[in-house]
C-alpha cells in the first residue's frame, strides 16, 4: 500500500488524526485492507495529505493500541489478522438526556490543554518499551501504584514543589475526583469540610456525594480567610494556594502557616492541598507547597498530569499524612488500583529520562506566549482603561473585570457570536460575586485572540 486517498475536513469539528485513524479502521474491518498489508510510511503519507507527521503518528498509535496494526523495527507498520472479531449485535439503547458537545466559534475553556505540544513520539516510543519488555505488568499491582512511579514522583515532588514525603506515603490514582472521594472516607463521621468561595464546583459535588457536609468559605486577597475557617467548625480544609480556582489568586507564605496553625489547633484536622497548576508560575520563583512546610504533617497533598500533559491522561496521585496511610489501608487495602500499570511505568519513564522538565519548559514558554498575546489583545482595545487584568501570575486564564454594563455586553456578545467564556459570578456557591470574564488560553489558537476580543468588545467605547 503506497497511500491512502482521503478527504480530511479542517473544520469539521473532529481532529484530523481522529479521521485519518476512523477511516483506516474502516478499511481494516471492511477488508479491503488484508492482514499483513504494509501501510504507507508516515512521512510518505504526511506529504500526500498534507498533514503533519505527528498526525499520522497520533492515527497509527491509536490503531496499534487497538490492535488494527502492528509495527516491525526498521520495516514499518502492517494490518494486524482480525478474523476473530465478531461484529457486534445491534443493541437498542433508551434515550439519554445528556448534553452534547458544543461547537463554540472561538472557545476560551480553562479545563484545556495544547495537544499540539503533547510529546506523541517520545510517549508512544516508551510505551511500545513497557508493553514489550513488561508483560508482568498484565497482572495486578500495588493498590497504591507500582513502586517505581511512587519513588519517581518522591524525588520529582522534592525538588519542584519541596513536598517531603517517603514513597510509601504515595497514592496514585484515575484523577483528584477519586483521590477526593478517598480522602472523605478516612475521616471520621460527621466532620465537615471547608471549600473555597468561590472555588472548584467538581471537588464540591465529590465532597458532598460522599455524604460530608460543606462549609463555603470567602476569600480574600490571601485566599481562604483562616478567621471564618474557624467559625465554621469544619475539620477538614480544601484549598488550592499555588492557583486558586477561578480567582488566579497565589496564597503567600504567611497565609499558609495561618492554616497550618488552625490545623494544628485540634486533633483530626487536616488541609487538603490541591496543588493546582503549580507547575504554570509565572511570576518569578514558585511558593514551596503547603505540604513542604513546617506542620506539612497535617497537609494530604493532591496533585495530577491532566494539565501538564493531557486531561485524558488520568494519572493523579496524592501524598498521605502517615496516620491517614494506615487508615488507608485498613479501609482501602483490598482495592486494586485504578491507573493501568503500563501508563505508570510508561510516565516513570518519562519523568525519569528528564522528559517531563523538557515538556514542562516548552509548553511553559508556549502558554507565557499567549497569555501575553492575550493580555496584549485586551489591552489594544479602546476601552482597555476600563478593564482589569488579573490571574495572570500563574495558570492557564486571565480573569477580566471592568464596569457592570461593559461585562454585561461582553456576555450578550459572546452568546450571539456563539464565543465560550465563563463568568466568575456562577463559581460562587453563597452570596452575589463580583461580575467578571475568565478566559483561558491554552487551547485557543493564538491568531484567534484578536478576532475573539473584538467580538465580545464590539461595543467597547
Amino acid at each position: 500500500m503506497n497511500s491512502f486517498t482521503i478527504d480530511l475536513k479542517k473544520t469539521s469539528g473532529s481532529p484530523l488524526y481522529e479521521q485519518l485513524y476512523r477511516y483506516i479502521s474502516g478499511e481494516i474491518r471492511s477488508g479491503n485492507l488484508k492482514k499483513n498489508e504494509k501501510l504507507p510510511s508516515k512521512k510518505a503519507l504526511a506529504s500526500h495529505l498534507n498533514i503533519s507527521q505527528n498526525t499520522v503518528e497520533t492515527a497509527y498509535f491509536m490503531l496499534m493500541q487497538e490492535g488494527y496494526i502492528y509495527s516491525k523495527p526498521r520495516s514499518g507498520y502492517y494490518v494486524c489478522d482480525i478474523s476473530d472479531l465478531v461484529p457486534l449485535p445491534k443493541v437498542t439503547v433508551p434515550a439519554v438526556s445528556a448534553r452534547p458537545e458544543e461547537k463554540y466559534r472561538y472557545d476560551f475553556r480553562t479545563n484545556a490543554v495544547d495537544i499540539s505540544s503533547f510529546p506523541f513520539k517520545t510517549w508512544a516510543k516508551l510505551n511500545r518499551e513497557v508493553v514489550y519488555q513488561s508483560p508482568e505488568l498484565l497482572f495486578a499491582g500495588d493498590v497504591r501504584g507500582d513502586r517505581c512511579l511512587r519513588e519517581s514522583l518522591t524525588k520529582y515532588l522534592r525538588e519542584f514543589r519541596g513536598v517531603r514525603c517517603s514513597p510509601d506515603q504515595i497514592v496514585i490514582g484515575a484523577g483528584i475526583e477519586y483521590l477526593l472521594t478517598l480522602v472523605c472516607g478516612l475521616v471520621g463521621p460527621g466532620i465537615s469540610v471547608a471549600v473555597e468561595n468561590p472555588g472548584y464546583g467538581r471537588a464540591v459535588s465529590v465532597i458532598t456525594n460522599s455524604g460530608r457536609e460543606v462549609k463555603y468559605i470567602p476569600l480574600d486577597s490571601d485566599g481562604m480567610r483562616p478567621d471564618l475557617l474557624r467559625e465554621s467548625g469544619a475539620g477538614l480544609a480544601y484549598i488550592t494556594p499555588s492557583h486558586q480556582f477561578p480567582t488566579g489568586i497565589i496564597m503567600p507564605i504567611r497565609r499558609r502557616a495561618e492554616l497550618l496553625s488552625w490545623a494544628a489547633e485540634s486533633d483530626g484536622r487536616y488541609i487538603i492541598e490541591d496543588d493546582y497548576n503549580s507547575e504554570f508560575n509565572f511570576a518569578g520563583k514558585p511558593v514551596p507547597a503547603v505540604q513542604g512546610i513546617e506542620g506539612g504533617g497535617r497537609v494530604i497533598y493532591m496533585s495530577t498530569f491532566s494539565r501538564t500533559l493531557a486531561p485524558s491522561i488520568r494519572i493523579a496521585y496524592m501524598v498521605l499524612p502517615e496516620e491517614l496511610m494506615k487508615r488507608f489501608f485498613e479501609k482501602f487495602g483490598r482495592y486494586s488500583s485504578t491507573v493501568s500499570r503500563f501508563e505508570q511505568h510508561t510516565l516513570c519513564r518519562f519523568i525519569d529520562g528528564g522528559h517531563l522538565s523538557r515538556h514542562l519548559n516548552r509548553v511553559k514558554h508556549i502558554y507565557r506566549r499567549r497569555r501575553d498575546r492575550l493580555a496584549s489583545t485586551l489591552l489594544s482595545l479602546p476601552c482597555s482603561p476600563k478593564l482589569r487584568i488579573s490571574g495572570e501570575s500563574a495558570g492557564l486564564h486571565l480573569i477580566v473585570e471592568g464596569p457592570e454594563s461593559l461585562i454585561k455586553k461582553a456576555l450578550d456578545n459572546a452568546m450571539r457570536e456563539n464565543i465560550r467564556v465563563f463568568r466568575l459570578s456562577d463559581y460562587y456557591f453563597e452570596g452575589k460575586g463580583r461580575e467578571a470574564l475568565i478566559l483561558g488560553y491554552a487551547s485557543m489558537p493564538e491568531e484567534d485572540f484578536k478576532p475573539a476580543v473584538e467580538l465580545l468588545f464590539s461595543s467597547c467605547n
